[in-house]
């Protein structure tokens, strides 16, 4: 109970409206071949309907991934944060939890050209939370993340030369 209290959400994800656009066809296709799926269990022709269970099952996924949404909270006392994945307000796993972070990195993957966001759990231990395509957005979501822990953002962007962010708390 103790830990609710200061938790805050510091970051929801917003979706453009054309993943709705895409991913409305695919949710009524997939209610569609339910419908067929069953009615071919219904006549005897198992195979055919397992064809259908696995195009079924590859168009959810397909929708899913256009319109589920992440949410992450933060709880500065204990130094937590936690990640939720929810679909049209159903969770899709269980809450990834962080404890005892002592800062959070942005890193440049120079081998997938891509931004990779850290959260630092001792001076050896790290897990990648997020792989962002450009530096500002990386930056973005890692200074969010550095804000409602209320620890420190270390710019790991060039190879030797990393600094630590002067961010302005809120």
């Amino acid at each position: 109970m103790e830990e609710r209290e200061f938790t805050k959400l510091i970051y929801v994800s917003q979706r453009p409206f054309w993943h709705f656009l895409i991913a409305f066809p695919l949710y009524y296709f997939t209610i569609s071949m339910v419908f067929k799926a069953v009615e071919l269990f219904s006549s005897g022709k198992v195979i055919e309907a397992l064809k259908f269970l696995l195009a079924i099952f590859f168009m959810f996924v397909c929708a899913a991934g256009l319109t589920f949404t992440k949410k992450v909270y933060t709880n500065a006392k204990l130094k937590t944060v936690r990640f939720n994945f929810t679909l049209f307000k159903i969770p899709l796993c269980r809450d990834s939890v962080f404890k005892n972070i002592q800062y959070v990195s942005v890193y440049k993957n120079y081998s997938d050209r891509d931004f990779e966001i850290y959260i630092w759990l001792s001076e050896t231990q790290k897990k990648s939370i997020s792989v962002h395509l450009d530096l500002q957005s990386a930056f973005d979501y890692a200074l969010k993340i550095a804000n409602g822990l209320e620890v420190d953002l270390l710019d790991a962007t060039e190879k030797g030369n990393f600094k630590w962010v002067e961010k302005e708390m809120k």
